[in-house]
């Protein structure tokens, strides 16, 4: 049974055969579509590579003018089209027929064609492309299906992954097998689900559920992206190799269409592009900072993590001239004694005081929080933006008095200061410290965030410095610190190899052996029964 129309070209020199040819193709198989009949090779190859495209058959006469039968199957072939051949042809020489086979033909048909045994050349093509057809279309089918599954199991494992917040370099391994490149990981909030009347029916949000992750589809298929709840308000979007300039303007489409198909509005986190996806737990932490600034800004925004580097900060309306002045003073005065920061801030919270707003004042103190974090970066290169920004937007959140909020805004910006004096006196290499620490808790959980945070440096900033620094990534350099730690342990010790993978930071012992294989060749009782690479000490 066919299940495709088969499209089939006839070329040959003489009229009589190709009206012949067309006649009998009608006759015998009239759902074939005859989609072009040509006097010779030339036109019929322009023809088919400028208008007709892919075919099944060809009939084509041997010789022809200009370009004969086997040299248009040869340049066709070239040009990468998939196709089936019948030769026509009044020579009855082996010459041919060997030549015509070689070149992929089927079937091979003498002038004057004999019209009663035409159809058994019909039957005996069509079977071909019609299995041929069949088994594409499996072979279609199966890698769709293993598409799909590999993608299913790649957003189980960022779903995973996202949901923790911190975990052990170790169990990012499976990154791997995600391909080489740059990304950008997006968060997608809505603002007002929590506040609108009449959607806390779950079957009702489930319906607008469908729209939103629709419009987050459309906005981003053009990019190679998962998509993946983080609960049930809020949306992560992995975006592969990206241009930032049409992942911002699908953002700010993205934005239009939920306002515009939903009752809601969303909000959106946009990070900084990065090639090591074992910094997607660090690029999701600072998102999630970031869209806390709808406290400051409100909703339906975009919010860039790199606004928080580099942050110009529109002044808020009817905010005092001096207050600006006093939180620019205070930020200025940071870098000499203290008592100047002293001074400067309390001239500030005495502009603050004769405020009537509680808002007002609480979007003023924060202004000043993100100034004096923003100097800090722009002054040293260094980042503790998403702990401390969120420690000092805490303290203004519900205040028991003013002068509470004024002493602890003092406590806030003067342990700043001492942090920067601190981070100035003791910078070391941060390399090398940070393989040290590595070294010394190999059998703790070791995250990115953990080691940035011991060496004073912005998680994303540092797996980037310490790839450029060492050639290879933080994963890699943890992953073999503890393979060389296990090889010394299994080659020195008779230590069992579960109490080994416990020691080297896998609480998982088949996790651990497995993770050993491939980075040694052998299993840990396989390299303990070989002696190792050590010799046993006593």
């Amino acid at each position: 049974m066919i299940t495709d129309q088969i499209k089939v070209v006839i070329v040959d020199d003489e009229p009589r055969i190709r009206q012949g040819l067309e006649r009998l193709i009608k006759k015998f198989r009239p759902n074939w579509h005859i989609c072009g009949v040509f006097s010779d090779g030339d036109e019929a190859f322009r023809e088919i590579h400028e208008k007709i495209g892919a075919f099944d058959l060809i009939f084509t006469d041997v010789q022809m003018p200009i370009i004969n039968g086997l040299e248009l199957i040869s340049l066709l072939k070239e040009k990468g089209y998939n196709f089936y051949s019948i030769i026509i042809s009044g020579y009855d020489d082996f010459k041919y027929v060997q030549t015509a086979l070689r070149e992929g033909a089927i079937d091979y048909i003498l002038k004057p064609i004999d019209r009663e045994n035409f159809e058994s050349h019909l039957q005996k093509a069509e079977e071909l492309i019609v299995t041929d057809k069949k088994n594409k279309r499996l072979i279609e089918e199966a890698e769709e299906i293993q598409t799909k599954l590999t993608y299913e199991k790649q957003i189980q494992l960022l779903s995973d992954t996202t949901a923790v917040e911190n975990m052990d370099v170790s169990y990012l391994d499976w990154t791997r097998d995600f391909p080489d490149g740059k990304y950008n990981l997006l968060y997608i909030g809505i603002d007002n689900a929590f506040s609108r009347n009449g959607f806390e029916n779950k079957d009702e949000w489930k319906k607008w559920d469908v729209t939103i992750k629709e419009s987050i589809r459309k906005s981003f298929m053009q990019e190679r992206n998962w998509i993946w709840k983080n609960n049930q308000y809020s949306y992560w979007v992995l975006i592969y190799n990206g241009e930032e300039a049409k992942i911002e303007q699908s953002c700010l489409s993205l934005k239009t269409t939920i306002q515009r198909t939903t009752p809601f509005t969303a909000s959106i986190a946009l990070g900084q592009p990065f090639v090591d996806l074992s910094m997607l737990v660090d690029v999701k932490n600072e998102l999630r900072e970031a869209m806390k600034y709808r406290m400051i800004q409100g909703g339906n925004k975009l919010f860039k993590t790199e606004s928080l580097k580099h942050l110009t900060y529109n002044k808020i309306t009817d905010v005092p001239p001096a207050v600006y002045k006093w939180a620019e003073q205070t930020v200025e005065a940071m870098k000499y004694e203290e008592q100047n920061a002293l001074t400067a801030i309390n001239s500030f919270f005495d502009e603050l005081k004769k405020m009537t707003s509680p808002f007002l004042l609480q979007e003023s103190v924060r202004y000043l929080c993100i100034r004096v974090i923003n100097q800090w970066i722009q002054d040293d290169g260094i980042s503790e933006l998403p702990t401390l920004l969120s420690e000092a937007f805490s303290i203004t959140d519900e205040p028991a008095s003013f002068s509470v909020l004024r002493q602890e805004m003092i406590n806030w910006i003067m342990k700043i200061r001492k942090m920067r004096e601190y981070y100035r006196k003791n910078t070391i290499d941060p390399i090398v410290k940070a393989k040290e620490w590595i070294h010394s808790n190999l059998g703790e959980n070791i995250t990115i965030k953990r080691i940035a945070e011991h060496v004073h440096l912005n998680p994303t900033y540092f797996c980037e410095y310490f790839k450029n620094q060492t050639g290879e990534t933080v994963l890699d350099y943890v992953t073999n610190a503890r393979i060389q730690k296990a090889k010394q342990l299994l080659a020195a010790t008779e230590m069992k190899i579960y109490d080994i993978a416990v020691h080297v930071g896998y609480q998982d012992a088949k996790y651990f052996s497995r993770l050993f294989k491939q980075w040694t060749g052998l299993l840990p009782s396989q390299y303990r029964e070989n002696g190792g690479a050590f010799k046993r000490t006593h």
